[in-house]
């Protein structure tokens, strides 16, 4: 297992597509997609990268728009089950973004989002994009950036447990990540729909939900984690991920895949408790949840699902 450390790029997406449907009445629009670029993968090069252009918008930007400005930290480590291949592990990448909002807005999370630069190129399926080989290397032929892009799905910030040697979720890392029902989703403007996941806005000053405005004081982690290969000169290099923001007048708390691994059962109801939201949890986990989903789409379309986020059989 490998833990990395250290800075910016990303693209500001805006595709042009799908018929868009009108916002559910729990979600409203609250800004623009944006791109996060994860790129050095698996070297001392690895760096979050956001546009410029994202952060010169928060200057001129709309009312009400929610702006994510720079990136602060990231952190990467490889979580290889004990005894099984190098194919059975995945590389668990995170970075914590600063936001801005020009309105206290509340529950807002940038949902994963498909564009007409997803991948897979022929069917758009992801929120994921321009995946690529360390500098030097093979390109991926087309069927290996897709199959690659279709099992890169989102993941709420780990480490390895010293002890164990198996996933831990990071500490106060518990309200970071929101899975949501299919029929909240709605289609944006200039988009091909959303995904039913994506990473929560929290203020720092206050730990809650209320966005702080006029100040980069608002924070979110987004993660994802990608398979390793049976080599690591195989292993992707690079990798984009877009999304956009939305405000949700539900207060949610999701236990995310990694924090039903990592028994997180008790902080996600402290969290929950604390700022009075319901639970949203997989089938299978021990936590009671106000809402019990089967499964979490990470690509395809409404109800055609390519790949999902399900709870592992115990």
């Amino acid at each position: 297992m490998k833990r990395i450390v250290p800075l910016l790029l990303g693209t500001l997406l805006l595709g042009a597509c799908a018929r868009p449907s009108l916002p559910s009445p729990g979600l409203t629009p609250v800004g623009h997609p944006f791109t996060l670029t994860f790129t050095g993968l698996g070297t001392p090069d690895f760096a979050v990268k956001l546009s410029s252009a994202v952060a010169k918008q928060a200057l001129s930007d709309q009312q009400g728009t929610v702006v994510p400005v720079r990136v602060l930290g990231r952190g990467s480590v490889d979580i290889i089950p004990s005894g099984q291949a190098r194919t059975a592990g995945f590389r668990y990448v995170y970075s914590v973004v600063s936001v801005t909002s020009s309105a206290a807005l509340n529950n807002v999370s940038f949902l994963g989002v498909r564009t007409t630069g997803s991948l897979p190129s022929a069917t758009y399926d992801t929120a994921i994009s321009a995946l690529i080989r360390a500098p030097g290397a093979p390109a991926y032929t087309a069927a290996e950036a897709d199959t690659l892009a279709l099992n890169t799905q989102p993941a709420q910030a780990s480490t390895v447990n010293p002890t164990t040697g198996t996933l831990q979720v990071l500490p106060n890392t518990d309200d970071t990540v929101q899975y949501l029902p299919e029929g909240d989703l709605y289609t944006p403007a200039g988009m091909l729909g959303l995904l039913p996941y994506g990473f929560t806005v929290l203020n720092s000053s206050t730990a809650g939900r209320t966005l702080a405005t006029g100040t980069e004081a608002n924070r979110m982690v987004i993660g994802m984690k990608i398979p390793l290969q049976a080599s690591s000169q195989d292993d992707p290099y690079a990798f984009s991920f877009t999304a956009i923001p939305v405000s949700d007048s539900q207060t949610r708390v999701t236990q995310s895949l990694e924090g039903l691994l990592s028994d997180n059962g008790a902080s996600v109801q402290a969290r929950a408790t604390a700022i009075g939201g319901t639970i949203t949890v997989l089938s299978g986990s021990p936590l009671t949840g106000d809402l019990v989903l089967p499964s979490v789409r990470t690509a395809g379309g409404t109800g055609a699902a390519t790949r999902a986020i399900v709870a592992p059989v115990p």
